[in-house]
């Protein structure tokens, strides 16, 4: 009998297309864990304190002190303000629930800022910055229909350990491009689970930060 086809999301969306053979074991069968990083533990406890700074006024504490100017300036600016806003989308690019039974699409967004017709998004990155849009792309389809009266979106990355911003703004022209960019990648997702077929994909975690350990790639 054929797997369910979960929700997904970005970060399902990534690791599926990095390696089938990972994320089936780690997200489906759960027949290994998946590997958590200092960097990563890190970064979960600074978006906690990002978000405190910015919805409740709190200071940032001292080891992160050094990105007040930024988050300060977004905490500012004016507009309402909405922190981890988790937001679902069903097949047909309505707003849904997060856990109903009809979501098809997920999005957890740092910083939603609205101002009458126009928005801000924010992303705290705490990884290698890079020149990529995709994933911010993504979060602006879903807030333009969670927000049906926005006209226009800047989307921001702040990158925390280059203290760098890298930006994009969006209309709603945006939408369509943004959806037949990943439908195709949606599709190979859905048909993985109607074929029952995740294959193992060679690929740079494979040497020494895949814990797939029956795989033939793995320490490769």
């Amino acid at each position: 009998m054929a797997q369910k086809i979960p929700a997904w999301s970005f970060s399902t969306l990534d690791s599926f297309l990095l390696c089938p053979k990972k994320y089936y074991a780690e997200k489906i069968a759960k027949s290994v864990s998946e590997v958590s990083s200092e960097a990563t533990n890190y970064g979960s406890e600074a978006h906690k304190h990002f978000e405190n700074r910015v919805k409740l006024g709190k200071k940032l504490p001292m080891d992160l002190a050094h990105h007040e100017k930024v988050v300060a300036r977004l905490a500012s600016t004016p507009g309402d303000k909405f922190t981890e806003q988790k937001i679902a989308l069903t097949a047909d690019f309505k707003p849904t629930g997060f856990f109903d039974k009809d979501v098809w699409c997920r999005a957890v967004i740092d910083l939603i800022i609205t101002n009458e017709t126009n928005g801000v998004i924010v992303d705290w990155k705490f990884g290698k910055m890079k020149q990529e849009f995709e994933q911010l792309d993504l979060m602006v389809a879903v807030v333009f229909a969670l927000y049906p009266e926005m006209q226009g979106i800047k989307g921001m990355f702040y990158w925390a350990k280059e203290k760098e911003i890298t930006a994009k703004s969006y209309t709603r022209d945006d939408i369509p491009v943004i959806w037949n960019n990943f439908l195709p990648k949606v599709k190979r997702f859905n048909e993985a689970f109607v074929k029952e077929e995740f294959p193992a994909r060679p690929n740079f975690l494979c040497k020494k930060y895949c814990n797939v350990k029956s795989c033939p790639n793995n320490g490769v």
